[in-house]
């Protein structure tokens, strides 16, 4: 009986062992494909094109800071350029989906919807400045709230992403 009960045992961590290891090579093969995704070209240029948001984002949040709005006419080009940027990381989002395979696609999908929840955050405050700019004599402090809040969310995205990394 003893010896059964050794054996049954014995049986149960080297089947732990083995599946321990497997996923252990299956989060080094995700790892080595975060890697391999952060060097491609969709990600290098989506990236600069979300540097360039963030760029327009604090000039915005700079030039209202002081609650006036000397030009609006140059704000509202920073507005532009913003909704420019994030409609080509959104075209070159899709065609870099659009090539994924399913597998891939499913593995990613947590860290996706993690991603559109952030978008949705960054699209209602663009939406929000838009909004704001409309007006002929727009409201310097609203400009300047959602700018900021733009900015925030953008670099909590940057630090989010630090973390992935590692």
């Amino acid at each position: 009986m003893k010896i059964q009960i050794l054996v049954i045992w014995t049986v149960i961590v080297v089947v732990l062992l083995c599946v321990g290891g497997i996923a252990a090579q299956d989060g080094k093969k995700m790892n080595m494909d975060m890697a391999a995704m952060k060097k491609s070209p969709h990600h290098l240029v989506m990236m600069a094109y979300r540097n360039n948001v963030l760029t327009f984002a604090k000039t915005m949040r700079d030039m209202t800071k002081d609650g006036k709005l000397e030009d609006v006419d140059l704000v509202r080009s920073a507005l532009a350029e913003i909704k420019r940027s994030m409609e080509k990381m959104d075209d070159i989002q899709q065609s870099h989906m659009s090539k994924m395979k399913p597998e891939m696609m499913k593995m990613m999908n947590p860290m996706m919807e993690k991603m559109q929840a952030e978008k949705t955050i960054v699209k209602e405050h663009i939406l929000a400045l838009e909004k704001a700019l409309q007006a002929d004599k727009p409201d310097a402090p609203e400009v300047n709230k959602h700018a900021a809040e733009l900015v925030l969310q953008l670099e909590k995205m940057d630090k989010s992403d630090q973390k992935m990394k590692m």
